[in-house]
């Protein structure tokens, strides 16, 4: 949905209404056009949910692949045991598990070889003690040239990409691999991820916040996947066929969020040959992750995504309103042009609120009131809805109504100023091109 249409109309109505008029009509559009979105997320999300039920004991349509678990890691000495550990007591068992150090400096490589017999010399080491285990060493290029030259070793048809912080649950690869084998065209799947955070007091602030916000995601991408115009899945733990990867050239190195990249490059390719995009959630392919739980930490993850995406969206803009593309590019892409400034929208309130505080008008707050209850009922009553939709999808009991009630109402006091300074933040370094982690 194009929104440029607002700028001559609020130029215009300038001249009719007054300022706190104009503000209250744009605020009124922009949650009509906000309820409306969530509205129509809500119900793909319960068709999602349908075809979940339906597919649960559903007759596999071809044989398991085979699967192939690929860890990029640089320097996670702390973590990255866990997480073997997680992968290794699965069943089945992936056929390969393959770890790619990307130039550690800290003792990865020691604890590696004292811990998993992934000792001796040379580039690709295989361990003594657990068959299927290799470790890839090279040097440091990053995320995305890690995965790629753990998927060019493997020999497996599917591949799931594993965070060195991020531990499967029980039955993870199980789930993985009947859904593939339920679709044998699929070409991708997004897993489930369940916040960790440090266990201060810091730490359990924003594992509340991030605990609501992953669910979101997850029911968002539920959502868009029953049109095929999913267009981000989870990078900590996300699988492809590996033919596809092989088809599109791999994750692209230079991307800041090559997860993210990867979706958009991968709809081009099947659009632009008038195939369909197969990307689908597992809610049993779940994990818990390593999550911010500091403020620094999550100030500069945000700033990445925040950059990343813009840098993505203006890389595809030509897909953008494209009907070629179908409802990803009329309908979500267009939809993404609006997101890039909707975060400014509690700064608008935020100023709003300052101007009224300076100078109240004659005719008191009651259209701002009036607005703002409107805003807080729709908002509590979808909150509700979604919430017991992604309980059912998911079957993740972390999440609960009173919980969310909290997170609905602290929000805007805490989660939403730190994701507006880490949007400016990542919005200027994308353009100014000055990219770090």
């Amino acid at each position: 949905m194009s929104l440029s249409w607002l700028i001559p109309a609020g130029i215009l109505a300038a001249g009719l209404l007054s300022w706190l008029d104009l503000f209250l009509a744009l605020s009124l559009l922009v949650v009509l056009y906000d309820t409306l979105q969530a509205a129509g997320i809500l119900l793909l999300a319960r068709s999602g949910l349908q075809r979940l039920r339906s597919s649960a004991g559903a007759v596999a349509a071809a044989a398991a692949p085979t699967i192939a678990v690929v860890i990029p890691a640089w320097n996670e000495a702390a973590s990255l045991g866990a997480t073997l550990d997680s992968v290794l007591a699965q069943s089945p068992q992936p056929s390969e598990v393959i770890v790619c150090d990307d130039g550690s400096s800290d003792d990865t490589l020691v604890r590696l070889a004292e811990g998993y017999g992934l000792g001796g010399q040379g580039r690709l080491r295989r361990s003594s003690s657990h068959p299927s285990l290799q470790l890839l060493t090279k040097e440091h290029g990053g995320k995305g040239d890690s995965i790629n030259q753990g998927v060019a070793i493997s020999t497996a048809e599917v591949v799931l990409i594993l965070d060195a912080d991020t531990e499967l649950l029980p039955g993870a690869l199980a789930a993985l691999e009947h859904r593939f084998a339920l679709e044998p065209g699929l070409d991708a799947v997004s897993g489930t991820l369940l916040p960790r955070c440090p266990a201060n007091l810091q730490g359990r602030l924003f594992a509340g916040f991030q605990r609501y916000e992953y669910a979101r995601n997850h029911l968002w991408r539920l959502a868009w996947s029953q049109w095929d115009a999913t267009l981000i899945i989870s990078g900590a733990c996300s699988a492809f066929r590996r033919q596809t990867l092989l088809d599109i050239g791999g994750f692209d190195p230079s991307s800041w969020v090559e997860d993210y990249e990867i979706i958009y490059r991968l709809q081009r390719h099947r659009r632009d040959r008038g195939e369909p995009c197969r990307v689908r959630v597992e809610p049993a392919l779940a994990v818990r992750t390593e999550a911010p739980g500091r403020m620094g930490v999550f100030l500069r993850q945000r700033r990445r995504w925040a950059g990343g995406f813009l840098e993505t969206l203006i890389r595809y803009r030509p897909m953008v309103g494209n009907r070629r593309y179908g409802v990803l590019g009329l309908l979500y892409l267009s939809h993404n042009t609006y997101t890039v400034a909707s975060f400014l929208y509690p700064l608008a309130w935020f100023l709003a609120g300052l101007a009224l505080l300076a100078r109240p008008p004659a005719g008191g707050l009651g259209g701002l009131g009036l607005l703002a209850l409107i805003s807080a009922l729709v908002g509590l009553l979808l909150t509700g809805l979604s919430l017991e939709v992604y309980r059912r999808a998911f079957g993740r009991s972390e999440v609960s109504v009173p919980g969310a009630l909290i997170e609905l109402s602290l929000r805007p006091f805490f989660y939403i100023p730190l994701n507006l300074i880490s949007h400016l933040w990542g919005y200027a370094s994308s353009l100014s091109r000055r990219r770090s982690w």
